[in-house]
């Protein structure tokens, strides 16, 4: 195993320090990033402030008041950011370019779902997905 050669990437990832800084460019593409995602805020009466990232939604961080707690998640979510693309991992699409990634998948009788591909033709959808989604989501 002497001529072992080393790997790249994640795995020499973990030969570094924790308390290391990030790389100036990757921490800037992180900060860029993370400034496009949103935090979902609520108070807790146990916890205090509580703000979550909705593109990122295990990380959660606490403030003393709003402001504080809507600071702290963004400091979270640039370091989260920062580890994933460290990692050469992809980040997840801000919540504001709304690009639809998830399916679901919901069984119909043959003529539920003629009826449903008539109503979203009579009511001028392009698509059965897009009556569905117009009829639950009323915006």
């Amino acid at each position: 195993m002497a001529n072992a050669k080393k790997r790249s990437g994640a795995a020499t990832l973990n030969n570094l320090a924790l308390d290391r800084p990030f790389d100036r460019k990757l921490l800037a593409e992180a900060e860029r990033i993370a400034a496009e995602y949103q935090v979902a805020l609520w108070f807790d009466k146990e916890a205090g402030w509580c703000g979550r990232c909705v593109e990122l939604p295990l990380v959660v961080e606490f403030g003393r008041d709003p402001n504080a707690c809507v600071c702290e998640t963004r400091e979270l979510i640039v370091t989260t950011a920062a580890v994933i693309l460290e990692n050469g991992e992809k980040l997840p699409a801000a919540a504001s370019e709304e690009v639809r990634s998830v399916q679901i998948n919901v069984r119909l009788t043959p003529s539920e779902r003629h009826r449903l591909e008539d109503s979203a033709r009579r009511g001028g959808f392009r698509a059965v997905s897009d009556f569905v989604r117009a009829a639950a989501l009323e915006k």
